[in-house]
């Protein structure tokens, strides 16, 4: 790390959702400014442990997303960084590494990329606990309890870490044209190259923070645009390249609360970030943002595992018969009552093998039992069966069982014996996935924060030859 002397500027973007159309005008005004590095983050938990667990890769060319920001950064000769994949595990990065090198062979570039894997093997992990590592949960009531296992590890079917900076300042030291890696902390992609360059950590994180989610933190908030910081010993001055878009004391602020659980304060690997007497000032440009403090932790990484549980099959069913919605929670619990104690379902059920629940969107769809409002549906409701089983053929048995005795089912007042419920899908039993959760959600200690995650770097296109510099 060096003494600060030059700011050190920042186009960010979000690499798993599609460019605003006229994107490439908004990238020149950035460079127009002066760009450092170009950053964008391509990983999360947002979507639950699906993608962690089944290994499966969202539908998005995370590859296509970045192209008009490779060509800008290569024609002007500063580096890259992107977290690839979503669930950000060795199938999910390397499913985008492949379109990335596609995209390099279309498009003529020849680059040398720092890979950085963050998905941790089992026998890594497994050694670490035996020699006494304490894992503990990220946070009281939040995911799983008590200290991470041997067994929790082993049955989990992918864990991954988030990665903080230091890995890929690691990666830029070695003069690569970019690093892309796997699951990463979104503001750690952001602080790399300035904290690199001698800007503190307060700064670079809080600057990290509000550019995290691209154009999501201008008003209005589009993650499809990009955003642009220029950042110095102090503090740091936000941009809008957009000029339909607005970098606001209020939309800044208003972004700096997502997903933290705290209003000021924010754990992060190796520190936390207080924003409590952060102070945010118009310019004539942008906004400029300073007052952050960064507060000294112990080490850590967050882990996420996933374990598969089951397979998931739902049935949906329209309500709009007024005697019906009158009772409708009544209606489903028995229908559920009717299955939990059938012959050919009380065993399953009984030993954990079937777990069956009912949503009611019109009534308590979102909160289930915590929803505050006590009231009756308005004039319709979508009534959702969910049921998750061991496998396959048992979900979707249970789920049709559970189908019939609500398109049937008795009530009191009910005046025909058909056509109170109706069935919005074919078929009436749909077949969605299988169900994983999130088994691992701990904080691993670390004395080397880039041991465990060194760069591979390589050069892009692959496979005409081995193209790897080094490990």
């Amino acid at each position: 790390m060096t003494e600060p002397h030059q700011p050190v500027r920042i186009l960010g973007f979000v690499n798993h959702i599609a460019p605003a159309a006229d994107i490439e005008t908004h990238i020149a005004t950035a460079f127009g400014w002066g760009v450092d590095v170009v950053v964008a983050q391509g990983t999360g938990s947002d979507w639950g442990p699906y993608w962690l667990g089944s290994g499966e890769q969202v539908a998005a060319n995370q590859a296509a997303n970045v192209r008009p920001y490779v060509k800008a950064a290569l024609a002007h000769g500063v580096p890259f960084v992107f977290s690839f994949g979503i669930a950000g595990a060795d199938a999910h990065l390397e499913a985008c590494l492949a379109q990335f090198d596609a995209l390099c062979a279309a498009e003529g570039w020849d680059v040398s990329i720092g890979v950085v894997r963050s998905e941790l093997a089992k026998p890594y992990l497994t050694a670490a606990l035996t020699a006494g590592a304490e894992v503990v949960p990220a946070s009281d009531g939040a995911g799983p309890a008590g200290r991470l296992s041997v067994a929790d590890v082993e049955a989990a079917d992918r864990i991954v870490a988030l990665i903080g900076p230091e890995p890929v300042m690691a990666a830029l030291e070695r003069g690569v044209d970019g690093v892309i890696t796997g699951r990463a902390l979104d503001i750690g992609l952001f602080m790399a190259l300035p904290m690199l360059r001698g800007i503190p950590p307060a700064v670079a994180a809080h600057a990290g923070k509000l550019l995290e989610c691209g154009g999501l933190a201008l008003s209005p908030g589009d993650s499809g645009q990009c955003i642009w910081a220029s950042l110095d010993a102090d503090g740091f001055e936000v941009r809008s390249p957009n000029p339909a878009a607005t970098a606001s004391v209020r939309s800044l602020v208003s972004h700096t609360f997502y997903e933290r659980a705290h209003p000021t304060l924010e754990e992060n690997p190796g520190g936390c970030l207080d924003l409590a007497d952060a102070r945010y000032e118009p310019t004539v440009t942008g906004v400029r943002c300073t007052g952050a403090r960064w507060i000294e932790r112990p080490y850590t990484v967050l882990l996420e595992g996933a374990k598969r549980e089951g397979f998931r099959a739902i049935s949906m069913l329209g309500v709009r018969e007024p005697a019906l919605l009158a009772q409708v929670r009544d209606w489903t619990d028995a229908a559920e009552k009717t299955l939990r104690e059938s012959v050919r379902f009380a065993g399953a059920i009984d030993d954990g093998r079937l777990r069956v629940s009912t949503r009611i969107f019109g009534l308590d769809g979102v909160l289930g039992p915590a929803e505050p409002e006590k009231m009756v549906t308005g004039h319709e409701a979508a009534v959702v069966l969910d049921v998750v089983a061991e496998d396959r053929a048992l979900a979707e048995e249970a789920a049709y069982f559970g189908f019939i005795r609500l398109f049937i089912g008795p009530y009191p007042q009910r005046k025909t014996t058909a056509g109170n419920a109706a069935a919005p899908f074919m078929p009436v039993v749909i077949p969605v996935s299988e169900v994983y959760s999130f088994s691992i959600y701990h904080l691993l200690p670390l004395t080397d924060p880039v041991a465990p995650f060194p760069a591979a770097v390589t050069r892009f296109p692959r496979g005409r030859d081995d193209r790897r510099e080094g490990v």
